[in-house]
């Protein structure tokens, strides 16, 4: 079951290095088990097979926790996800195990990419996706 999902237009389909989209979401059940999806649109021009993304996440009164993820968005075959003309989606779970969010509240996941190409052309939205694990 879906808890959230948004995605960010990325301005001139080039990510720049200080364009830091934030999605922020309330959780209510703290019992519950979450898995947590980040999805890339990207068109058949961007120039690699993956993604480095640096995400930041905010807990209701906790610190900020930070994580490089280095998001395979090509196999040898070609691009992965779902394909229509010359754009490609890809959601990619980020949580290895289901999470439990322990307190209820605002949480906040702010993304930037941390590739070598500054902005990086062909990426033209980024989001996130939170849904209750099975």
């Amino acid at each position: 079951m879906e808890l959230y999902q948004r995605l960010e237009n990325i301005p001139g389909a080039a990510w720049k290095g200080d364009y830091k989209p934030t999605f922020t979401f309330n959780i209510t059940d703290t019992a519950s088990l979450y898995d947590v999806y980040i999805t890339v649109r990207h068109t058949n021009s961007y120039g690699h097979n993956n993604i480095w993304i640096e995400s930041a996440l905010q807990l209701p009164g906790d610190s900020l926790i930070t994580q490089k993820l280095d998001l395979t968005l090509a196999s040898p075959e070609g691009w992965m996800g779902i394909g229509m003309d010359d754009i490609f989606e890809r959601s990619i779970k980020v949580t290895t195990t289901p999470q439990q969010f322990k307190k209820s509240g605002s949480i906040s996941f702010t993304l930037s990419q941390a590739m070598r190409q500054d902005p990086l052309p062909g990426i033209m939205q980024v989001g996130v996706r939170v849904e209750k694990a099975n």
